[in-house]
């Protein structure tokens, strides 16, 4: 399209060179035949006025061809921008597929997920307690895992704490048991 472009708008320069000679050429033409009146020279001047009369209907097929070269740069013009339009509105569709075949992807992929999780006698609610046992062993994991590296919370003062709180019962209860072996000795 751009090079049709280009040809029209070649094509009409040249045209319009065409015109503005023949334009000089009637104009001479024309100086001519009055410089022969102006001599007295009538046969020169007729002449002169039919050649002129000749240059002005070479000039009306020259300006029609300057009108249809005009309309065909036109055409070709608006042929370019059609296709510029179009070009651009493919690009944009083209984003637009290829951010819907992504959404499908990641759809699929999450339902694959969801259906893989769900045998064929399951329940969602299976699946889901599955899911959830999952998610807990790995939380415990985790939970392991920082107590070895000494991350998160700090899980020695935490065991000291839980530590001191058993001792406490063990005593309490120990306590208990020697008062009722005492109490029973005294029977």
């Amino acid at each position: 399209a751009t090079e049709a472009e280009a040809k029209a708008a070649a094509t009409l320069k040249h045209c319009e060179r065409d015109v503005a000679r023949q334009q000089t050429q009637i104009d001479k033409y024309e100086n001519g035949a009055l410089a022969a009146v102006q001599k007295d020279n009538e046969e020169l001047a007729r002449q002169a006025l039919e050649a002129q009369v000749q240059a002005e209907k070479t000039m009306e097929f020259l300006r029609r061809n300057l009108e249809i070269a005009g309309g065909a740069l036109e055409k070709a013009t608006l042929s370019r921008k059609k296709i510029q339009q179009q070009l651009e509105e493919l690009r944009t569709k083209k984003d637009e597929i290829l951010t819907r075949a992504r959404v499908a992807k990641v759809h699929k992929k999450i339902q694959s997920t969801v259906n893989g999780t769900v045998g064929s006698g399951d329940s969602i609610l299976d699946a889901v307690a599955r899911l959830e046992t999952k998610i807990e062993e790995t939380e415990a994991e985790l939970e392991i895992q920082a107590s070895f590296t000494g991350e998160g919370t700090n899980p020695s003062l935490e065991k000291r704490l839980e530590e001191l709180s058993n001792e406490a019962e063990i005593d309490k209860r120990l306590s208990e048991l020697r008062q009722k072996a005492k109490d029973s000795k005294n029977e």
